[in-house]
């Protein structure tokens, strides 16, 4: 721990032991001082110090969620399934996009300010009695220690639990036992961390799966389903394939108010249902869907009872934010932050109609493979005009490496290109020359990097 973390430690230690308050921006600026990439603790150090908690996991019903792409989606859409079924719902997942306090929800909502404090300030005093000298969590370690603190303080009858990075080394993955384990799209993202090939990544999101604990996961890639189906093989777990081809009449339509909506049905060898809806334009988030009803799926045949009404009007429900989202009128913003994300958005891209000019806004970090997500983009021809801006963080790639970038595959492109790009190193001074610029048939795109949302909705003043 460095010595002005470890002062601020003590400091806010003492006022806490004098029975002082703290202030949310207060505990905020503490975790983000936490740097996000130190060396992490083994899966083993982190449970030493969940059992020195007192195991609160253990009190606890946890569906336990990996994967590359849509884990905040199904955990989004399964957490609506369930609510509607009657169930209280505790729900933990990353990045937030705007507040902190995001990343925890009770029953659909982020947890208040307040509580955020409240949960802080009894973690901080579980760390000064562990011994800092002898483990401080790292950012995300943190954060997870909070969650399972407030879901033993605040009891749901289900903890819907988001990994962070990867599955088999991750924090989360040092709880005892989940009722299930779920597990999504993979692809290749964060290779760094987990691996060159779909088949080593899978293998690191496989390993969330625990003995006797059904897995539900999304047969799209046979190197990953081999993984996954060997994984459970080994540890004798039940075994829930949703099948892409599960997903039949996709329609995409207005609802009544006028809102792009999707509608279709879904028949599995356990299910028929028709008439369903999502409230998005993005056709990705059906595979997401789809994975949440199979999750509904297991959940039945362990005797939890979830009505086929309780599934239709969870998945109608359920809003995301930042993924294929409208935010304002002709403004839409996406988290794609990879390959395969950024694929599922350009597809979305065409659903959205448009009697002008579309325009993109795009940034990205710098660990991410965004020379592929840009060749991606100059070969959609989707966009007229597009504007590259540096992100408000250390993560973020630079305004020469994006030129450098961009130049690199318009050069390699095979046909010429007629995109309009301008550069802006702030996300605010980009959109707000998009705004002034655009005409009323045009619409906007927003895509690269969830903090890129982020700092879009903040500029706009879209909280929530």
């Amino acid at each position: 721990m460095s010595e002005e973390l470890s002062k601020s430690l003590e400091d806010m230690l003492a006022r806490i032991d004098n029975g002082e308050r703290l202030a949310f921006y207060e505990c905020e600026r503490f975790i983000e001082s936490i740097p996000l990439f130190t060396e992490k603790h083994s899966v083993e150090q982190t449970r030493d110090f969940l059992e020195y908690l007192g195991s609160p996991d253990k009190k606890m019903k946890i569906i336990h969620v990996a994967g590359t792409n849509g884990k905040g989606s199904v955990c989004n859409y399964l957490s609506e399934i369930l609510r509607q079924a009657g169930f209280s719902v505790g729900m933990f997942t990353s990045p937030h996009l705007i507040r902190i306090n995001e990343r925890f929800a009770l029953n659909g909502k982020s947890i208040e300010d307040n509580i955020f404090c409240e949960i802080f300030g009894d973690l901080l005093v579980k760390v000064r009695d562990y011994h800092p000298d002898r483990y401080v969590p790292t950012y995300f370690e943190f954060l997870f220690f909070m969650a399972m603190l407030l879901y033993e303080k605040y009891p749901v009858d289900y903890v819907v639990l988001e990994t962070g990075l990867g599955g088999r080394l991750d924090a989360t993955n040092s709880i005892h036992e989940p009722i299930l384990s779920v597990i999504t799209e993979i692809g290749l993202d964060h290779m760094q961390y987990l691996g060159n090939t779909i088949s080593e990544i899978a293998a690191e999101k496989a390993g969330i799966i625990k003995e006797n604990v059904p897995v539900v996961f999304i047969n799209k890639r046979q190197q990953s389903t081999e993984v996954i189906e060997k994984r459970a093989e080994q540890l004798g777990t039940k075994i829930y394939a949703v099948e892409p081809g599960f997903v039949r009449d996709v329609k995409i339509a207005p609802d009544d108010a006028g809102n792009i909506c999707i509608d279709f049905s879904y028949e599995s060898k356990y299910d028929k249902y028709c008439g369903l809806r999502v409230q998005t334009v993005a056709k990705f988030q059906l595979e997401n869907a789809a994975i949440a009803i199979m999750c509904a799926r297991a959940l039945n045949d362990m005797g939890i009872n979830i009505a086929d009404e309780d599934i239709s009007f969870g998945l109608k429900k359920a809003k995301w934010g930042g993924r294929m989202e409208l935010i304002l009128p002709g403004i839409y913003v996406d988290g794609a932050h990879n390959v395969d994300g950024m694929e599922a958005f350009l597809e979305s891209v065409c659903n959205v109609p448009c009697n002008g000019k579309r325009h993109l806004l795009f940034g990205a970090v710098a660990d991410k493979q965004y020379h592929l997500m840009i060749r991606q983009i100059l070969k959609s021809g989707l966009f007229d005009h597009v504007s590259v801006s540096v992100l408000d963080t250390g993560r973020s790639v630079s305004e020469s490496q994006l030129k450098s970038a961009i130049q690199s595959e318009t050069e390699n492109l095979e046909e010429e290109t007629n995109i309009r790009f301008s550069f802006y190193t702030s996300v605010r001074d980009a959109l707000m020359d998009i705004i002034t610029d655009r005409k009323s048939e045009d619409v906007v795109f927003v895509a690269g990097s969830l903090y890129l949302v982020g700092q879009v909705r903040e500029s706009l003043g879209i909280m929530s």
